[in-house]
């Protein structure tokens, strides 16, 4: 078990219970976790208490504009019909939202975690990152390059401490 495992089961330790969820973040959760589905929903929900409503419903701000754009390009490499890769799909994009790494605003223990979560999920948008980029880096350079603009980046990069290790080189 490496340092972020250690530190993913301490904050496990140290949550309160989790929020009211919606009802298809909880049986997603339930779905792909199972056991692990609590610890996840608690870290996620004390992540993003902007986006958890009083009645367990979601929602973004503003700020967030491209949140649409985010789900419907999971949208568009979930298979058909396939409800719960929908919700997947929903959870990333508001999570994306977050200002840490994906992996963390999502409430996983470590990267790769998401990296296998993507893997089973959405197998062709997966093997697109070919540079093994950052999922959320990922993510919006498949947005700017849809909009063909040249420089781009994560809404939340510039304030990482990880910004150079992601970025210094990278095109």
């Amino acid at each position: 078990m490496n340092d972020l495992s250690h530190a993913w089961l301490a904050a496990r330790a140290a949550m309160p219970p989790s929020r009211l969820l919606p009802a298809w973040l909880a049986t997603a959760l339930e779905t792909e976790f199972g056991p692990q589905s609590g610890t996840i929903a608690a870290l996620w929900s004390a992540r993003h208490p902007h986006v958890l409503r009083e009645d367990g419903s979601t929602g973004v701000d503003a700020r967030h504009e491209e949140y649409a754009d985010i789900f419907e390009l999971l949208l568009e490499h979930a298979p058909a019909g396939d409800i719960h890769s929908i919700s997947i799909a929903r959870w990333i994009a508001l999570s994306c939202c977050g200002q840490d790494h994906l992996w963390e605003d999502l409430g996983l223990p470590e990267r790769p975690a998401l990296g296998a979560l993507l893997a089973r999920r959405f197998p062709a948008l997966h093997a697109r990152n070919v540079h093994n980029l950052r999922w959320k880096k990922f993510f919006y350079k498949q947005l700017c390059d849809r909009a063909e603009v040249k420089a781009c980046r994560a809404p939340s990069c510039t304030v990482c401490s990880e910004y150079a290790g992601c970025f210094e080189g990278s095109a």
